[in-house]
């Protein structure tokens, strides 16, 4: 495209302006394994020690920072409460989430290539043709092609767009967004029309973990005079599906005493021992985020945080708030290229459901002008329970949902 910003390793994340967290869950017997991901993995250990008495032995599973998923999740884990020994499990638990993470990363990677890997780069940069891929990022794909949810196919906004998230100022703006620019939201709906159309472009499953990236002509022709390579991004989907693609080989190994979570709201909490965990609940009034209650919950469960705040150093780089207070977020309409969301915060909890799926199935509903209870309504019938904040109101589906802590001036409905 050859217009960038400074490079996002370079940028100095903006802090969060302020975090309200209550003080009185001291001693509790709720596990806010999967409550606090959002904080980054230090703060999510230290928090999560408070509430689980040392004899429990919980442990945050360290998985190497290099070329790896570990940077951006956390995975708390009770060792020994299966056959294995205590510091036998402890170990094969690091090895295997180690695995995952350097894995997952390579796989879900869009910006480059790795030798013996058939990730998205690869993808991109092989249409028409067919091609063998791992089993975790086919089912990624059977899931966009179940839910018939086309916002995969926004690569080339994606591309573009995310240059927004590394600009110093307003300034640097005009070249990345389409509401400052009408010539880059002319490029933006351009991008959406062939996104939106599975003509021009769609990923076709041929079974046995072979697929075929399909590029029209007419599409193909367009990139190449535009200079489009990424077809098809999840982008900030990424983690949803990295999420499931870990907690089924974790499952399936028979790790599953602990909850696996990633900065960016994506949670899968793999125990079935009827142990209960919490959930932070969090709002947003004038600029500030507070915790608004904390609900109680048990596994297994997936559960999807959507919001248009930071709440912490890694999660700035997802966002953008003007000067005028306006706010960027990575949640782009497959429509015409532009980011919106219904409302600030919206949490979907589903049993029988990856965080995929279930993220799949939420993306209309929050990425639009306006939350519609239709819409809401479609959720819960499709198993998804959700949570949202609006005017000091908990909206909660769930009637046996129980909350505690809830802050000064809020109540449930």
């Amino acid at each position: 495209m050859g217009r960038t910003a400074r490079d996002r390793q370079d940028r100095h994340p903006r802090p969060v302006e302020r975090i309200e967290l209550s003080e009185e869950h001291a001693g509790r017997r709720l596990i806010a394994a999967a409550v606090l991901l959002i904080f980054g993995a230090a703060m999510l250990t230290y928090a999560f020690m408070q509430l689980v008495s040392p004899k429990e032995e919980w442990i945050n599973v360290e998985g190497s920072s290099d070329a790896s998923s570990a940077e951006e999740f956390s995975f708390l884990y009770r060792p020994g409460s299966g056959e294995l020994s205590y510091s036998a499990d402890r170990k094969a638990v690091t090895a295997l989430y180690t695995q995952l993470c350097r894995e997952t990363f390579q796989l879900f990677r869009s910006e480059e290539a790795f030798e013996g890997v058939t990730n998205i780069y690869t993808i991109n940069h092989y249409p028409n043709e067919t091609l063998e891929v791992a089993p975790g990022l086919y089912e990624a794909f059977a899931a966009v092609e179940r839910s018939g949810n086309r916002t995969l196919y926004l690569g080339p906004v994606y591309e573009r767009y995310g240059g927004l998230f590394s600009c110093w100022d307003d300034g640097q703006l005009a070249d990345f967004d389409p509401r400052l620019s009408p010539e880059v939201a002319r490029e933006y709906q351009e991008y959406a029309a062939f996104a939106g159309d599975p003509q021009a472009v769609r990923v076709e499953l041929l079974g046995e973990n072979r697929i075929r990236l399909f590029v029209s002509q007419e599409y193909l022709e367009y990139a190449e005079q535009e200079g489009i390579e990424r077809f098809i991004d999840f982008d900030w989907m990424r983690n949803a599906f990295i999420a499931d693609y870990m907690a089924r080989e974790l499952t399936a190994q028979g790790y599953t005493h602990g909850v696996l979570a990633s900065y960016d709201g994506f949670i899968r909490c793999l125990d079935s021992s009827g142990e209960d965990y919490s959930l932070f609940i969090y709002d947003q009034q004038d600029g500030a985020v507070y915790t608004a209650a904390v609900m109680s919950y048990h596994g297994p469960k997936s559960i999807v945080c959507l919001r248009d705040y930071p709440v912490s150093e890694l999660d700035q780089m997802r966002f953008y708030r003007l000067s005028g207070g306006e706010v960027r977020t990575p949640y782009v309409d497959i429509t015409d290229g532009m980011c919106r969301n219904s409302v600030s915060g919206l949490t979907g909890c589903a049993r029988e459901k990856g965080c995929g799926d279930t993220l799949l199935e939420m993306i209309p509903v929050y990425i639009a002008d306006e939350l519609r209870e239709d819409a809401l309504e479609e959720l819960a019938k499709k198993g998804i329970d959700f949570v949202y904040c609006e005017d000091k109101v908990i909206y909660a589906s769930e009637n046996e949902a129980v909350f505690s802590q809830i802050s000064e001036g809020y109540s449930i409905r």
